[in-house]
């Protein structure tokens, strides 16, 4: 009997469309409430560090370039994030977000994990600062 079972529902399987979706060709939409990646708005950042004091990985770092003219950069590394939206929560100004637009997050590297938000003349700045702190490191790791 079993055997009979067994063969009845292959034989109506084969008629019946595939619940799976062809995902490399066919691709769906996040679901509304995913939380995929964080989003920053420089500009209505004080640069008060609730965010990063909540963060339970420390994965977000707000580097100050001017407080008075409230010009911060923040860094953020989505593979060490666990997305629990604390930082979204504290932050009394509303200048942090969680979007669902990263959906797929996968990288053969560490370096495209490494987000750094704020206004473009702030980054190149921050970027040069940290590329002169490495090399100035080096050098003393050499002597």
């Amino acid at each position: 009997m079993k055997l009979i079972g067994m063969l009845a529902d292959v034989i109506r399987s084969l008629f019946i469309k595939p619940a799976t979706t062809k995902y490399p060709y066919i691709k769906q939409d996040p679901p509304e409430r995913y939380r995929a990646k964080l989003s920053y708005d420089s500009s209505k950042c004080t640069g008060c560090m609730q965010c990063v004091r909540d963060c339970p990985t420390n994965t977000i770092k707000i580097i100050v370039i001017d407080r008075k003219t409230k010009q911060f950069v923040m860094t953020y590394n989505i593979g060490e994030c666990v997305y629990c939206k604390q930082c979204v929560y504290n932050c009394r100004f509303d200048a942090l977000h969680m979007t669902n637009k990263l959906w797929e997050s996968a990288s053969g590297t560490k370096a495209g994990f490494k987000m750094i938000y704020g206004k473009r003349k702030n980054i190149d700045k921050y970027l040069a600062e940290s590329a002169e702190g490495n090399s100035q490191s080096a050098v003393e790791e050499k002597a």
